[in-house]
């Protein structure tokens, strides 16, 4: 049996076993994604007032409705929360445990965001709908599948891109005691810059073309965008060959890190 087939297998396993055990907290999840999604909300608020208000912004209403309505489930569904856990289990010496095993430690992270993800979305998918229904009037719904699916795949893209940048985030730890002021500073750096907080389109004239052609745009932003409507057919191609070149970058940089790491690992049972 191959490598790849071996760990598809264990992860299915593993993932199943994880939504059993996740599921024991269906009312925290209930918890987690109102939270998740009170700060959109609040923020669409703001944003439609200062439209009706007058204010002269680069975005119709239409597409600050969709961004913010999309938004909370687009952040949920690219997120991951590895890196802490991942470099204190190598800080710990309880990575020591997974180097014998048939499969390796990060199937057990893909299995738990896999598993989270999946539960998660039970609560917040009715949530968002109501939101929806409420404004549904100022959405912007694609008619078509096409770029329903252009957002099915850049937001697998983006959940892919996060993971692998927690990776490299959490290799770090094989040198270093305390990585959690990289792990803080990457997800306030990431807040901003990947359209969390504030629309990218927003941002101030002189950023632009760094805003545009940063990585963490194409984690939240960019997949928003292609359903806001806000993108035209050559720029919806481009977005997406610079995400898969960056999924390839990444990736392929947390990876090299990763089996350094594992090579200088030093731990009891090592």
């Amino acid at each position: 049996m191959s490598t790849t087939v071996r760990n598809l297998r264990v992860l299915r396993r593993m993932t199943a076993a994880e939504i059993a055990q996740q599921s024991v907290y269906r009312g925290a999840w209930i918890i987690f994604m109102l939270a998740n999604i009170t700060m959109p909300i609040i923020s669409l608020l703001i944003w439609r007032t200062a439209l009706a208000s007058g204010a002269q912004l680069p975005i119709d209403e239409q597409y600050v409705t969709t961004y913010f309505v999309l938004l909370g489930f687009v952040t949920m569904a690219t997120s991951s929360w590895m890196a802490g856990f991942l470099a204190q289990d190598i800080r710990l010496g309880k990575l020591s445990t997974w180097m014998i095993r048939p499969a390796s430690l990060l199937v057990t992270f893909v299995a738990n965001n896999l598993s989270e993800k999946l539960l998660k979305l039970v609560a917040l998918v009715p949530m968002i709908g109501i939101v929806w229904w409420i404004f549904r009037d100022s959405m912007n719904i694609p008619a078509g599948p096409g770029q329903w699916a252009l957002f099915a795949v850049s937001i697998l893209l983006g959940a892919i891109l996060v993971f692998t940048i927690d990776i490299l985030i959490a290799s770090v730890a094989f040198w270093m005691d305390d990585v959690s002021a990289l792990v803080q500073a990457r997800a306030i750096i990431a807040s901003v810059l990947s359209g969390s907080v504030v629309p990218l389109a927003l941002m101030p004239s002189w950023s632009q073309g760094f805003v545009e052609y940063q990585p963490f745009r194409y984690t939240v932003s960019f997949p928003v965008e292609i359903v806001a409507g806000s993108l035209s057919g050559p720029e919806l191609l481009a977005g997406l060959g610079i995400q898969c070149g960056y999924v390839v970058v990444f990736a392929g940089v947390a990876r090299a890190v990763w089996l350094a790491g594992i090579r200088s690992y030093s731990a009891v049972g090592a």
